[in-house]
């Protein structure tokens, strides 16, 4: 081959340049799509996920006379929802939202805490007028409480009232593993969303969505979206009492408990 005929079959720096420039554009493009595409899987993933926990507790209220577990047992952190719907769902992987990167890790000594879940049962309290009574539907079994259960009969709006919310692992001034193993959230349930604030006032992420507050981080629990993390892209997930899952702005459960009380979709009270 002659030197004219391997000039010709070269390429030119500025070739080169315009081809690595032509593929960065390309991958600009494409990467956040294909970000997106695997959000929307994981997204997916987490509504069929709710589903079979939300199949899986109706079934235990078929057997245990229309009545939902308890959140949380006297005997307190492992004696949760987790624990006694556990037999109706077999796949124990479906409490983990995929999105959920947070460590399941129990420290050694610390079984009793139970395993970290994505899924939080609506175990909202209210004062009734002389005690703390539940006013969710898988609330907590305390001995100074008034009303420790909800049966299926006492929910009014059972498709607008949530059963299960997915609560991501991430807010201001989490705690390490090694202070709050498993189950255990700061101080309070971390099984289910009580709507208290559990903490010295800082912030607790057992606080549900209240529209009505002043915006702040979606991590911080004491802003609009409460302890719901709007993980994907920018809605979470929730599955409601009549076992269908829906993805919503977490804002949208709860917009203005003061002028708005019936929307508040954490009350199985509420006419």
């Amino acid at each position: 081959m002659s030197q004219k005929d391997t000039n010709k079959s070269a390429f030119t720096l500025i070739e080169l340049l315009v081809v690595i420039a032509i593929i960065a554009i390309l991958a600009a493009i494409l990467f956040p799509v294909f970000a997106q595409a695997r959000e929307r899987a994981r997204a997916i993933s987490c509504v069929s996920n709710m589903k079979n926990l939300s199949l899986g507790v109706l079934m235990y209220t078929q057997d245990y006379d229309e009545q939902f577990p308890n959140g949380l047992q006297q005997d307190w952190w492992d004696c949760t929802w987790y624990r006694t719907t556990a037999p109706y769902v077999k796949n124990l992987q479906v409490f983990r939202c995929p999105s959920d990167s947070a460590s399941q890790t129990t420290p050694a000594g610390f079984s009793w805490a139970g395993q970290r879940l994505t899924y939080v049962s609506n175990g909202l309290m209210q004062w009734d007028g002389s005690n703390w009574s539940v006013f969710g539907l898988m609330g907590m079994s305390q001995s100074w409480m008034g009303r420790t259960t909800t049966g299926q009969a006492a929910v009014n709006r059972p498709a607008e009232t949530i059963l299960l919310a997915e609560r991501h692992h991430a807010w201001s001034g989490a705690p390490t593993v090694s202070t709050a193993p498993g189950n255990v959230l700061m101080w309070g349930p971390g099984a289910m969303v009580t709507g208290v604030n559990w903490w010295d006032g800082s912030g607790s992420p057992s606080l549900i969505p209240d529209g009505s507050v002043a915006a702040k981080p979606i991590t911080d629990p004491t802003g609009q979206y409460g302890s719901i993390i709007p993980r994907h892209q920018e809605k979470a997930n929730f599955a409601f009492a009549d076992g269908h899952v829906k993805s919503m702005d977490p804002r949208q459960t709860n917009p203005n408990p003061n002028t708005r009380p019936l929307d508040n979709m954490w009350n199985a009270y509420r006419n």
